[in-house]
């Protein structure tokens, strides 16, 4: 972007968890809003545009001025933080862009980073998180907006809901391809155009999502777990989880129940 510090002007930056219970939107802002889904999946629609997003952590969008947009979490809940700044003599909406392939990890550690400065709220440093700001944009892609949905989605939708009821029998990739009558390389490929995420990862969040809502909801042994959301065995979704969501099983059962 060839905007400089200048004709930014910042203004909130929060952070905070959302559930099926606060859907998001409908809205339409009139700045910029920078959406980051740090835990969870979040779906995002445009109705104007005829356009869906499925943001699976780490993961978002820069939405434009004038854009209306409504969401909801697609677990039991999801993490997020928004950045709403207005940006003067760039392109107003509608329309959206998406993060630069393979970089949203690194754009995530760049909004905690945001996300630090802001709570502090020092004016000196002020520039400094214009400047962060801008380097954030950078990692975004103009122009990222795709046409109303095509078949493929529509097909990869239905596939991955089946996916999603049925996780015991889904021990690979392949046994979701099986679901679409293609092969695995086939339904990797479909995935990345037609979602900008890996297939294998959003089958691991599926996993893991449904891992969260029986933590919280159940007393059921983390083997029992495994077992229903198509791991073979407890030590492998206990090291998936960890590895993923920062906490073990166990301490995430009782991070979401404190008074348990």
């Amino acid at each position: 972007m060839s905007c400089d510090t200048d004709q930014l002007e910042l203004r909130d930056h929060r952070f905070g968890r959302i559930n099926r219970r606060m859907p998001i939107g409908p809205v339409q802002w009139p700045f910029h809003d920078l959406f980051w889904v740090h835990e969870g999946r979040v779906a995002i629609d445009f109705p104007e545009l005829g356009a869906k997003l499925e943001l699976v952590a780490p993961a978002g969008v820069l939405i434009l001025p004038d854009t209306q947009f409504r969401g909801m979490t697609l677990g039991a809940f999801a993490t997020a933080s928004i950045c709403h700044f207005t940006m003067t003599g760039e392109p107003t909406g509608p329309g959206y862009a998406l993060p630069n392939p393979d970089e949203a990890l690194h754009l995530q550690n760049l909004i905690r980073l945001a996300m630090h400065l802001a709570r502090r709220d020092r004016p000196d440093e002020l520039p400094r998180r214009k400047r962060l700001l801008l380097s954030l944009l950078d990692g975004f892609e103009r122009g990222s907006v795709p046409a109303a949905t095509t078949a493929d989605e529509d097909r990869l939708t239905i596939a991955w809901t089946q996916a999603g009821q049925n996780l015991h029998r889904m021990r690979t990739l392949a046994d979701v391809a099986a679901l679409l009558g293609i092969s695995e390389s086939a339904l990797r490929a479909m995935h990345r155009k037609a979602r900008h995420t890996s297939a294998g990862e959003h089958l691991r969040e599926l996993r893991l999502t449904r891992s969260e809502e029986l933590l919280v909801s159940t007393d059921k042994s983390l083997a029992t777990i495994a077992a229903e959301v198509g791991y073979g065995h407890a030590a492998t979704l206990a090291a998936a989880f960890r590895k993923r969501r920062g906490k073990t099983p166990g301490q995430y059962r009782h991070w979401s129940n404190p008074f348990a």
